[in-house]
């Protein structure tokens, strides 16, 4: 029998070396955790070895792509929240992202959702992302107010009951909000109670309430902001107050600026002098703008020339 050349293994001895099998627990999770989940828990038909490897799965991620795959599989129940249920009980560590995406022809069990919610606040998440797709909002309990550890948070269609006794996400860095309500609540409050913020996209939230300038003006850390102007509790909007707002973000790199349902107001020459300069800004974009509003164009030009590093600029009617 012919000796195999050095560097060169018999097929046997390959098969019986595992080498992703033997490595820790944390290594095998980080790469199911970067698989479709269905991908990674048909892992249990590897071998025997491997029957209950996906369990390891910190990453919960039913997202458009993972709808679509169980839609091309057909059925009545192609999106069975029992299925789902399943999957998540037998997990057994920290979850530490979890991603839902509701595609408008399928209704989930608010129900479901929440107990999800419960669980998920006992499972140490940092990263919560959810698409409501239908027209019904999607009414989420007062236990993702538990969830203290979020990092990132991502709603869409929903509506949110702050519990009286919510003090704040203290280590939340990202909020992404559209379409949703507060239900009882101060989006204000909401937002001042997470200080560490450095992302914020708020859009169409009619039902948002109202932010007091002093509020949003807390955020020391914001490096994004995409934000409703319509939405500040200011009877008078001026260009100059908006001026003075962007000015308390030392940091922010990125603006965006709905000005929608908003109206400026115009100001005496002492009142709009602000000596104000963006030293981080590098994108603005500012939609809508009438070009034949003298005092719109003005805060859009003021806007410009207080941001000496501005490489992207966009402007649309």
């Amino acid at each position: 029998m012919m000796e195999p050349a050095p560097g060169e293994y018999n097929a046997s001895e390959l098969a019986s070396e595992d080498i992703i099998s033997t490595m820790p627990e944390n290594v095998i999770t980080h790469i199911l955790d970067r698989l479709p989940i269905q991908y990674a828990v048909r892992t249990a038909i590897l071998s025997r070895n491997w029957r209950f490897k996906w369990t390891l799965l910190s990453h919960v991620v039913f997202d458009k792509k993972f709808s679509e795959h169980l839609a091309r599989l057909g059925g009545e129940n192609w999106y069975d929240e029992r299925n789902m249920n399943r999957i998540l009980l037998h997990l057994k560590g920290s979850i530490t992202k979890f991603d839902l995406y509701i595609p408008n022809d399928k209704k989930l069990d608010a129900k479901d959702i929440n107990h999800w919610v419960m669980f998920l606040s006992r499972k140490g998440i940092e990263e919560f992302n959810l698409k409501n797709m239908n027209l019904e909002p999607l009414k989420l309990s007062s236990h993702l107010f538990s969830c203290v550890k979020l990092e990132c948070l991502m709603l869409r269609n929903c509506s949110l009951y702050p519990a009286p006794t919510f003090r704040g996400f203290p280590n939340l860095l990202s909020l992404d909000l559209y379409q949703v309500a507060f239900e009882n609540g101060n989006f204000g409050d909401f937002i001042v109670q997470s200080p560490l913020l450095e992302f914020l996209k708020v859009s169409n939230c009619d039902s948002i309430g109202k932010v007091k300038m002093a509020e949003i003006a807390k955020l020391k850390n914001l490096k994004w902001l995409s934000f409703p102007l319509c939405m500040l509790d200011n009877i008078a909007i001026t260009g100059s107050l908006i001026i003075r707002l962007v000015g308390h973000f030392s940091k922010l790199q990125e603006l965006y600026l709905d000005l929608r349902m908003c109206r400026f107001l115009g100001e005496s020459g002492a009142a709009k002098s602000v000596c104000t300069s963006f030293r981080c800004l590098s994108t603005l974009i500012l939609y809508p703008i009438d070009f034949g509003s003298d005092i719109k164009l003005l805060f859009a030009f003021e806007m410009i020339w207080s941001s000496p590093e501005l490489q992207t600029l966009k402007i649309t009617r």
